[in-house]
């Protein structure tokens, strides 16, 4: 049996509190493969009035090209991309069964933790895979451990916590630093700043 991560997101622009969360989650969960799966259209967060999901798509393969470490395990993949309407984690675990993939692991920040029980069909999200959340090495999330209780014990979640120091940086203050001028170099990988630059993205 093939385990597998699924690490999902907008990615608008990937930076590298995005990449370092997924290298922990390679690290404490060990798959044989991680899924990096871009969004379409996200089913609860707004996307900005010209967005491309096959720019992001581009940018999330570029910021990940380059790592030797894990080579061969990680696939950014446009399985979202190439869906239609919103990107229902329902579904995409759906059709990665159907590939014959069926041990997921899938990686949970502490908003998406907060509101999993609001997801669309999270009772059979929860039955197929096992949630891999993201736990501050400081200023622990209380609501996220009173959260955790009530999914295992209401829900019988099978629930893994990773240990992560996050980089605390989002997209829309990278897209803001960059439409203003400013230098956002030090939370963008080269690969992903040069090709910001190239499009012209983001001004």
């Amino acid at each position: 049996m093939m385990k597998v991560g699924i690490f999902g997101g907008t990615f608008n622009p990937i930076h590298k509190g995005h990449i370092e969360a997924a290298y922990a989650f390679l690290r404490c969960v060990e798959p044989d493969r991680l899924f990096v799966i871009p969004t379409k259209i996200p089913p609860h967060k707004a996307i900005t009035a010209h967005d491309d999901p096959e720019i992001r798509l581009e940018m999330t393969r570029r910021a990940f090209a380059e790592n030797a470490e894990f080579a061969g395990r990680i696939e950014v993949s446009d399985i979202e991309i190439r869906s239609e309407g919103k990107s229902y984690t329902y579904y995409t675990l759906q059709k990665l069964k159907a590939m014959g993939f069926d041990d997921f692991y899938l990686y949970c920040g502490t908003d998406m933790l907060l509101s999993f029980d609001t997801w669309f069909r999270f009772e059979e999200i929860l039955s197929m895979c096992t949630l891999a959340y993201a736990s501050r090495l400081e200023n622990a999330c209380p609501e996220a451990a009173e959260k955790i209780a009530m999914l295992r014990e209401r829900y019988g979640a099978r629930i893994i916590e990773i240990p992560l120091d996050p980089i605390e940086i989002s997209s829309s203050e990278i897209r803001g630093t960059i439409a203003a001028g400013g230098d956002a170099s030090a939370y963008l990988t080269p690969a992903v700043l040069e090709f910001i630059g190239e499009r012209g993205l983001y001004r």
